[in-house]
């Protein structure tokens, strides 16, 4: 097996009306499905007046032997998910207002993409193949690091030097073992 597993998923999002007289709709990222074909960006899967459900597009899955650490944790947690990114289409290349940035299963770095807040970031339920495919991929190349414990450093005091004030003044050194207050 490879240090590296990709997927190609699809990704489905909705456009739901809004109660909020701020805005029009949002989206929202709703789900992954393993290889889709016969699938478009933008074909409608659904539709009534409130949500309108929409084929995202598609996007490579892709997961690193040197993140395993992030792959555990997510499925040590309550239900395993995949994290889906949006970004706007400011550009007009794409056929929807939003477009697939990155599908990654781990929570480290979708993350990073929560930073910025253009950026829409979900967390959808993690389909069971690729579930397996993931803790396979996991089990073969995660290995669990001991906690070390770090020690600090020791303080340098430097001696007081004619015309220098000390930035640290060690108590021992002091006359009495008291600092002058």
């Amino acid at each position: 097996m490879a240090r590296e597993l990709s997927i190609i998923v699809g990704v489905l999002a909705e456009k739901r009306k809004s109660a909020s007289r701020w805005a029009d709709d949002y989206w929202i990222p709703v789900g992954i499905m393993p290889a889709p074909k016969g699938f478009s960006a933008g074909d409608v899967l659904f539709s009534d007046e409130t949500v309108t459900r929409y084929f995202m597009g598609t996007s490579e899955l892709n997961c690193h032997a040197a993140e395993t650490e992030a792959y555990v944790h997510n499925f040590n947690s309550r239900t395993p998910a995949l994290y889906v990114v949006l970004s706007a289409d400011s550009e007009g290349n794409h056929p929807l207002p939003w477009f697939v940035q990155s599908v990654t299963a781990s929570p480290y770095h979708a993350q990073d993409f929560e930073d910025s807040a253009e950026d829409i970031v979900e967390r959808v339920a993690m389909p069971p193949e690729i579930a397996a495919a993931i803790r396979e991929f996991t089990d073969t190349y995660h290995v669990e690091e001991p906690f070390k414990k770090r020690r600090r450093d020791k303080l340098k005091v430097e001696d007081q030097k004619f015309g220098k004030e000390p930035i640290f003044m060690d108590r021992s050194r002091a006359p009495g073992g008291k600092l002058d207050g």
